[in-house]
């Protein structure tokens, strides 16, 4: 087993521009081959670990509420997940620092297991809120270790492969999902959905204590103090993002959303200037490949947040179809982002750069088709247009992770493969901020209003083509600035 190769500065596509043209196509069985089917295992489960404890909650909290009670924290129980992911995955730098990749996976699949077993024994509503947050810790570090992993045990090769694979399993767990957390409220024994998760979470532990070396070039960065202020910085700020969804006030969430802004600026700020850095070099640069692409994947993150916040509350009132359906079209969503995704996952070259480019240009072609379609009855135009949604994100999603951890600056390969969720993620807290803010100011008011849902979408989705066209512009300067000056190939 050899750690993949990396580039020793942000333009090495540029500057090696010949080796991503000669990346051979290679079979999935590649996967399974030379000691890596233990890896891809590892891939898969902590992304499906991740995945179904997001996807469960929405499901079993009517059940929650109906025997715990505390039906005013009804959402805090996904909300501080979120933050907790959020910082998990930012820690892993400074976890591995400390405790090597091997015992920092076993350690985050124990607090993972342990936060769990809490859940599913939580005997309150603040008890469950407690223990959710830990677990969305715990579930940050794992899938902030498993994209590291992929940077260090894959090379260029078959890094699509993997980071498909990875993408799959996403689509699969919004599937499994409902069906899971469906299952056990209807028995109406919601602990079952946590108990269910321990064996997985064990077969995840063994994977890591067995076949991962105890010492693996991640290149994590250099060690140093634990970075309890920097990590404190970034849980504000985020806490003030998830305080913004519930108020009503507009003003008041205007002030928090400035104040996570101002918090999250400092964090980086400081971080930038640390040795033991929780995000890599150039995080905020438009000036360099790896921060376009955290900032196409912040923006992607905010857009898509806002589709799946608001997308059923308009085919439920406005289109007046069934429940049903509502499910039918997010599955459409997920069946392009999944299409996407594998044509496209073994293309190099010219074709990699296609992917790129007109991913973005599917996804804001998509958005302004569902915005145009909100004050009008024209379902199968909207069920097209969020396929080419998830088109867009499938086809450029697969490239841009595997060509933002090749652009790695060197010695910073790890922390750049975890950011990646991470910022992600973040953009997905932004973006039910906004959503939620702009929801208020049109005017919310009546939910069973099909003319005031109608206005709400509108504005919301709206305003969501400003990220979607930035993507588009910045993943056209990304491709730019990331490929040789050569002959077309």
């Amino acid at each position: 087993m050899r750690a993949s190769p990396h580039c020793n500065s942000t333009w090495a596509y540029k500057m090696n521009g010949e080796a991503e043209k000669a990346t051979p196509n290679v079979p999935w069985v590649e996967l399974l081959r030379d000691g890596r089917a233990a890896y891809s295992v590892m891939v898969v489960l902590g992304a499906m670990l991740h995945a179904l404890q997001i996807l469960v909650i929405a499901i079993i909290m009517p059940t929650v509420v109906g025997d715990l009670g505390g039906t005013a924290y009804y959402t805090w129980a996904a909300m501080l997940y979120t933050v907790g992911s959020i910082v998990g995955a930012a820690s892993i730098g400074p976890v591995w620092r400390a405790l090597g990749a091997r015992r920092g996976s076993v350690a985050s699949g124990m607090l993972l297991m342990v936060a769990t077993t809490s859940c599913a024994l939580a005997p309150d509503m603040a008890s469950l809120i407690v223990a959710r947050t830990v677990q969305g810790y715990a579930g940050g570090l794992i899938i902030g270790g498993t994209m590291a992993l992929v940077s260090a045990l894959f090379d260029e090769a078959l890094r699509r492969r993997i980071l498909a694979a990875y993408q799959a399993t996403w689509m699969v767990a919004q599937l499994l999902g409902p069906v899971v957390g469906g299952v056990f409220a209807e028995i109406g024994w919601w602990r079952g959905s946590f108990w269910s998760m321990l064996p997985f979470t064990l077969c995840f532990i063994a994977i890591a204590w067995i076949k991962l070396p105890d010492r693996l070039e991640t290149n994590v960065g250099k060690k140093g103090p634990f970075p309890f202020a920097r990590l404190a910085l970034l849980t504000t700020g985020l806490m003030c993002i998830a305080l913004a969804g519930p108020v009503g006030q507009t003003e008041i969430r205007a002030a928090l959303i400035v104040a996570a802004i101002g918090l999250l600026w400092m964090m980086f700020r400081f971080d930038r200037a640390a040795d033991n850095r929780l995000y890599p070099s150039g995080a905020l640069s438009l000036r360099s490949p790896v921060g376009l692409a955290l900032w196409i994947l912040f923006l992607v993150g905010v857009v898509q947040t806002s589709v799946t916040l608001f997308l059923p509350l308009l085919l439920q009132v406005v289109y007046g179809v069934t429940p049903l359906f509502i499910s039918f079209v997010t599955i459409v969503i997920s069946l392009g982002w999944t299409v996407g995704t594998f044509l496209v996952s073994d293309w190099s070259g010219a074709r990699e750069r296609m992917a790129l480019r007109s991913g973005p240009v599917f996804m804001l072609a998509g958005m302004i088709g569902i915005a145009a379609t909100a004050h009008f009855s024209a379902l199968a135009v909207l069920t097209i247009c969020a396929f080419v949604l998830g088109f867009g994100i499938g086809t450029h999603n697969v490239h841009l992770l595997a060509r933002t951890m090749a652009s790695a600056v060197k010695g910073e390969e790890g922390v750049t493969a975890s950011s990646l969720p991470s910022i992600r993620s973040l953009g997905t807290a932004f973006g039910a901020a906004q959503a939620g803010m702009l929801s208020n100011m049109v005017g919310f008011g009546d939910a069973a209003n099909p003319a005031s849902v109608a206005a709400v979408v509108t504005v919301v989705y709206g305003v969501d083509l400003i990220p979607a066209t930035l993507c588009v512009l910045f993943m056209f300067i990304l491709v730019r600035s990331g490929t040789p000056k050569d002959p077309v190939s």
